[in-house]
């Protein structure tokens, strides 16, 4: 499902397994802020789940992560919410 509508999304990567996708947003603290308030789906930006580099980097800063797990209609409606905002 996740492939289907937002496959077409840049940096869209599918794990070989998860309840879960990571997705290249760009600024993920910016795009969870935006997808609360325009979409009413919250995500978590990567940043909060990955530690900060010795240089105060944050690989995961361009990320944000989308659990999947709620029932499918949710889901559906949720990944269509983020495709249309993101």
């Amino acid at each position: 499902l996740a492939t289907e509508i937002l496959g077409h999304h840049p940096g869209f990567y599918r794990p070989a397994g998860a309840f879960y996708l990571w997705l290249d947003v760009g600024d993920g603290i910016e795009a969870a802020k935006r997808l609360w308030a325009e979409a009413a789906v919250k995500v978590l930006p990567g940043r909060y789940l990955a530690e900060d580099n010795p240089d105060g980097s944050n690989d995961a800063t361009r990320y944000i992560r989308v659990a999947l797990v709620n029932d499918l209609e949710s889901t559906r409606t949720a990944l269509t919410r983020i495709a249309a905002t993101l």
